[in-house]
């Protein structure tokens, strides 16, 4: 007879699974060790060797769960935007306001970021490239967001913006949100304040009193614009953008 392993619940290098448990354990290893890969090496990167050897299985082991490197790469990516939409639709469904909601709407986003962490890195730098998965969903992503904003702001009666205010204000919260998570000091006000005044000049909304009462500073974001997620002690002022005045 052979030898138990020590943690049956953990198959052994290049041990196929026997249940269908055991394969969706197994396929969710291969998918953390393949998002892993991902944010390291980008998507040309990635291959089969390397997303093995991080999830410490044979390679006919990882053809078990997927085809080739692409397909697993392309689940990581798909799972990342659904898991973004996942955060947007309860808040585009349940908003009044268009202020209001875009305010959520860029909690959700940079709570988003967090989740996705050194992915996002990874992400923006392919985001034009189409052969990469981050490309091809980039721009099934943008669609619906575009559609989202048109809806939302047209639903309050006022004007729909233009396609190149969209695409803009897109590429803007984008790159708000990719350069938020990637600094180490991460000011998520500061970031939240900014995207806001970027979505609500672009969309044409009217922009809240950003001048506390009692201040001789204009041009200091109050407690209006700032992250509604955050408590009031976590808050921090932070500079208005130049030419605000």
């Amino acid at each position: 007879m052979g030898v138990m392993p020590v943690n049956p619940s953990s198959p052994r290098r290049g041990r196929p699974p026997k249940t269908s448990d055991q394969h969706e354990r197994l396929r969710r290893r291969v998918l953390r060790a393949t998002a892993a890969t991902y944010a390291e090496f980008g998507f040309r990167g990635s291959t089969v060797a390397r997303i093995a050897g991080r999830a410490e299985v044979s390679k006919p082991t990882f053809y078990t769960c997927f085809p080739s490197a692409e397909a697993a790469l392309e689940a990581v990516v798909t799972d990342a935007s659904a898991r973004l939409v996942e955060h947007l639709r309860p808040i585009a469904a349940a908003a009044t306001d268009v202020q209001a909601g875009l305010a959520a709407g860029i909690t959700a986003y940079l709570d988003w970021a967090d989740q996705v962490g050194d992915g996002l890195r990874v992400f923006h730098a392919e985001q034009h490239d189409p052969a990469s998965p981050a490309g091809r969903l980039r721009a099934q992503a943008t669609g619906w967001l575009r559609d989202l904003l048109r809806r939302a702001v047209t639903g309050s009666g006022r004007p729909a913006p233009s396609p190149q205010a969209l695409d803009l204000l897109l590429g803007g919260l984008q790159l708000g949100c990719y350069q938020y998570q990637q600094d180490p000091g991460r000011d998520r006000d500061a970031s939240h304040a900014a995207m806001l005044r970027l979505a609500t000049a672009l969309l044409g909304t009217a922009l809240p009193d950003i001048t506390p009462a009692g201040t001789d500073q204009p041009g200091t974001v109050g407690a209006d614009l700032r992250d509604p997620h955050r408590s009031e002690s976590d808050s921090r002022s932070v500079p208005g953008v130049a030419g605000d005045q």
